[in-house]
């Protein structure tokens, strides 16, 4: 077998949960006392699954690393759980999920904070990585994980570097007519 051309590493992250950050995510503008203590019981509980890992390139001439944080199966099992037993929660929980990977995300690099995080093509390093650690990625640009962030590290932002651009609501290339080459 040949010398792999991509590190793996798992890293430490720190989310906060911060209740302003979720009512963003969420679209609220007030949350209920007994869901905000549920929802922080939650965080702490889904914040030991984090999955969290930089993917660095073992060749001093090869492109930029990959962030990735995810949640496990278990936890996105949970939170269908949720919404089977009461579509309120199931969004509550869906959205804290959401808030949880974006917040260990931005405890690593701060510049996603406020900021588009774009979602790369993973190289095919990167792809044999995700095998290694049980996910798979497909060509249309979906994970087998629900909750999860992967995007260029270090940082570097726009819709040019995006596999979504395309699909993107958000998407400045789309509107302007351009897609990137």
């Amino acid at each position: 077998m040949g010398k792999e051309n991509m590190s793996l590493d798992k890293i430490q992250t720190q989310p906060e949960f911060d209740l302003e950050y979720y009512m963003e995510i969420s679209g609220l503008m007030r949350i209920e006392h007994e869901l905000a203590e549920l929802l922080e019981k939650y965080w702490t509980t889904w914040e030991k699954e984090l999955k969290s890992f930089r993917m660095e390139p073992t060749k001093a001439d090869a492109d930029d690393g990959f962030l990735l944080v995810y949640l496990d199966e278990d936890t996105e099992n949970a939170v269908q759980r949720a919404f089977e037993e009461n579509t309120k929660f199931g969004f509550a929980f869906h959205n804290l999920a959401i808030t949880l990977v974006m917040s260990a995300a931005q405890s690593v690099m701060p510049e996603l904070i406020g900021a588009c995080v774009p979602l790369p093509t993973p190289s095919r390093e990167a792809k044999k990585k995700f095998k290694k650690l049980g996910l798979e990625w497909d060509d249309s640009g979906k994970m087998n994980r629900n909750y999860a962030v992967f995007t260029p590290y270090p940082y570097k932002g726009g819709c040019e570097v995006c596999h979504s651009c395309d699909t993107c609501p958000s998407s400045q290339m789309r509107e302007i007519g351009k897609t990137p080459e």
